[in-house]
């Protein structure tokens, strides 16, 4: 349950404005806004309100923060007044006139200085826990803002492009936590909402990327919850509440958080303290986003509200929300004998399914009320029982509630991509994350032209240099040469088949000229090659690298390492044969 503190102190947060000229520093100023809240609201005996337009939101506070940016030259000039709404007195004003890479410094003397301030007004000490986050340089920051920006979107286009900007963000900084949470939210995001058929590659990244930001900063409290979200679909309740109530207790005032944390809860069965969360979360924020009251249709149906549960999601469009919502609403309507909205809200869903689940309009009823069944992680009993048992009824099922059961999820196309510093690879049906590596990079080379052979040096991207120093061939000739090579092998074997006797023996004589005279070029034809040639280095490189890479690959997906193993045949030339043909998307 939800304790509240002895003290509690609330305060608003206008957004700051924007007096600057400069162009697309709009997105700087909100982030800067957002961070001012989320550090204030790291201390325990603060209640943080984001201020809207409306005034009885201020008056309900009892201190007001606001301020202001404007820029000018290569400095930025930030004004700050924390003002007491009770006589509308201004209790603290600063100013601040700094260089742009001065900003985090700022931030957090703002942080300080408004929480030392009300910490004399109440004399009791509120920044005891606080948790002061680490510096970090301002073109980072600014990847970062505008990855965020990505983010709310909502969209797959969005994702990646969030991606990007964080990913960048690391470049700069490598030990940026905030940025690594940025890369486990986005994909989250594919993950818990968009691309289905990308399920277990996109909870390994959500996963891994959430790790990175606790282990570079603990107090990062949405990887905490993304970690508790992992957990949860895995199974691992024990873990799962552990990961979420730590993300609670890092940041008890992020609406947004808490109203993901309260659907946690519900499916933990903790649906009564999942209700405390998320009616702290519509207190703490005056906005109340339209998605908000999907998760309530949520929490009310597993307390029994079946009106107030129907009712918040009526404030929704059926398709507005996660895919199997309108199977929610359905569910309320059940339980109040309202038949013909419960069968155009089921209707609504079996739509859904059969567009984005199922990605085919031919599956069945059954496989979408499968689906319904064990998509989400309940650990025990849910009131959606009594309404599974009518769907089975109707259709004549047996169907039981299997934990972790995914088959029902279209397996996805064999992949191998490259996406930031990891590799979404996907084989056989199953899909596996991996760590940025040059075998990697050359083992997508050779997918990308299957039953061509490809010489090491351009695996490596190098020229080919005599031991003179000067270059063997250069890499135009080299690939003629290559293709000639293929060219003569198919219309030997071609003649052979023919039994064109005459043909196959001038084609196999000019096929073992040619070779032999590569051999005295790149080292081919068995000869003996010198230690410090370009060429057996390349050789050796490329064949170690893609070797070790496949041995990696086995221990997280042995089929595939396996089919690397028999497909790839690595040398001077290399080259990825299957036995048959296999289409990858690269």
């Amino acid at each position: 349950m939800i304790k509240e503190q002895v003290t509690r102190i609330t305060v608003g947060v206008q957004a700051f404005d924007n007096l600057s000229e400069k162009t697309g520093f709009d997105h700087f100023v909100r982030g800067f806004t957002d961070d001012l809240i989320t550090d204030l609201s790291r201390f325990g005996s603060l209640s943080i309100r984001r201020k809207t337009d409306d005034a009885s939101q201020a008056d309900r506070s009892d201190y007001l923060i606001r301020g202001s940016f404007r820029t000018y030259a290569d400095k930025v000039r930030i004004t700050v007044q924390l003002v007491r709404n009770e006589d509308g007195s201004v209790i603290f004003a600063d100013r601040h006139d700094e260089d742009f890479d001065a900003l985090f410094h700022i931030q957090d003397d703002i942080t300080q200085q408004i929480v030392n301030t009300i910490q004399q007004q109440i004399n009791k000490n509120l920044v005891a826990n606080s948790h002061r986050k680490p510096q970090t340089k301002v073109a980072a920051y600014d990847y970062l803002l505008k990855g965020m920006e990505e983010l709310k979107k909502g969209t797959v286009e969005s994702d990646l492009k969030a991606r990007e900007h964080f990913n960048e963000a690391l470049k700069i900084d490598e030990h940026y936590a905030r940025a690594y949470t940025g890369l486990s939210l986005s994909y989250f995001n594919e993950w818990s909402c968009q691309l289905w058929n990308r399920w277990e590659v996109s909870k390994t990244g959500a996963k891994e990327f959430a790790q990175k930001a606790i282990e570079r900063d603990e107090s990062e409290y949405e990887a905490h919850a993304v970690m508790g979200r992992v957990y949860l679909y895995d199974g691992e309740y024990e873990k799962a509440e552990h990961c979420l109530r730590r993300s609670m207790h890092l940041n008890p005032n992020d609406a947004d958080n808490l109203v993901y944390l309260a659907s946690c809860f519900c499916y933990l069965g903790l649906a009564r303290e999942a209700e405390e969360i998320y009616r702290k979360a519509l207190l703490i924020n005056p906005y109340k986003p339209d998605w908000y009251y999907s998760y309530g249709t949520l929490i009310y149906l597993e307390l029994g509200d079946y009106e107030k549960s129907a009712t918040m999601g009526e404030l929704l469009k059926l398709d507005g929300s996660w895919i199997d919502f309108p199977a929610y609403m359905a569910a309320a309507y059940y339980y109040l004998g309202k038949t013909e909205k419960m069968a155009r809200a089921w209707e609504m869903y079996l739509r859904l399914f059969r567009n984005k689940i199922a990605h085919t309009q031919d599956a069945s009823e059954e496989e979408a009320i499968h689906w319904f069944m064990n998509v989400n992680p309940y650990r025990g009993e849910t009131n959606l029982q009594g309404f599974w048992d009518y769907l089975k009824k109707e259709n004549g099922l047996s169907i039981d509630l299997v934990a972790k059961d995914r088959d029902y999820i279209t397996p996805p196309a064999n992949s191998f991509k490259q996406e930031g510093d990891l590799w979404q690879v996907c084989y056989a049906g199953s899909s596996v994350t991996l760590r940025d590596a040059k075998g990697l990079n050359n083992i997508a080379t050779l997918l990308s032209q299957p039953d061509q052979e490809i010489h090491c040096a351009d695996l490596m991207g190098t020229a080919l240099i005599h031991e003179s120093g000067t270059e063997v061939i250069d890499s135009q000739a080299r690939k003629n040469y290559e293709q000639k090579i293929i060219d003569l092998r198919e219309e030997l074997a071609e003649a052979e088949d023919m039994n064109n006797l005459e043909l196959a023996s001038r084609l196999s004589e000019e096929y073992e000229t040619l070779v032999a005279h590569l051999s005295k070029s790149l080292g081919l034809a068995g000869e003996t090659r010198k230690t410090g040639s370009s060429v057996e280095k390349a050789r050796s490189a490329v064949t170690l690298r893609i070797k070790s890479t496949i041995k990696k690959i086995e221990s997280v997906h042995p089929d595939l390492a396996r089919h690397f193993s028999s497909a790839i045949k690595t040398g001077t030339f290399c080259s990825y044969k299957p036995e048959k043909e296999i289409d990858w998307l690269v």
